[in-house]
This record gives structure tokens, sequence and C-alpha cells, in this order.
């Protein structure tokens, strides 16, 4: 009898056991996905940064700064515009970013 309870009591301990040590390892995985889910987001938010200082950088106003020349406005098209980041809301970056974490194309964030 007491060799029954003890048996079964030793197997309700080593389930528990298991449990505790399965549900640790779950929340390590957890915790390690969150984490990657984080810097994806940091990396897209700095790619998106950058992609917006080239596209900065490479607009003709920047060229014209660099050389010194002064460009001729007759010869330019009336539908081009000078690119204002201030113009602009975070926000938006933003929703890319969260469309790009849920599957779309990277190429889509520059675009």
């Amino acid at each position: 009898m007491f060799f029954r309870f003890s048996a079964g009591l030793l197997l309700v301990v080593a389930v528990s056991m298991a449990q505790v040590v399965l549900e640790k390892q779950s929340l390590h995985l957890r915790r390690l996905v969150s984490r990657q889910y984080y810097q994806m987001d940091e990396l897209l938010e700095l790619h998106a940064q950058l992609r917006l200082e080239i596209q900065q950088l490479a607009a003709p106003s920047r060229w014209f700064e660099r050389s010194g020349t002064a460009p001729d406005m007759s010869r330019l098209s009336k539908s081009v515009s000078a690119y204002d980041p201030s113009t602009r809301s975070a926000s938006p970056k933003r929703a890319l970013l969260r469309q790009q974490r849920r599957g779309s194309d990277i190429r889509a964030i520059g675009q």
C-alpha cells in the first residue's frame, strides 16, 4: 500500500517537474522571438531612415549646392518639386514598417 502511494506521488512530482521545465523553455523561446521582432522593427526603421537620407542626399537640389552652380529653372519641369521631408509625418512610415512585419516585400518600403 505504501509502495503504491509513494510511486503515485513520485509520478505526480515527476510530471509536474517536466511541466515546469517545458514551461520555462517555452517562455525562454517566446522571449527570444519577441526580442527578434523588436530587433527586426528597429532594423526596418533604420532601413527606412537610411533610404530617406539617401533620397534627400541624391535630390537634384543637393547636386547644385555641391557644384556651386545655379540650375536653369526654365529647363526644369514644373511638375518636379523639391522633396521636403518635414511635410511627411512619421505615421505612414510606421504603417509601412508594420505592413513589412506582416510579410510584405521589403522592397516596397522605399517605393
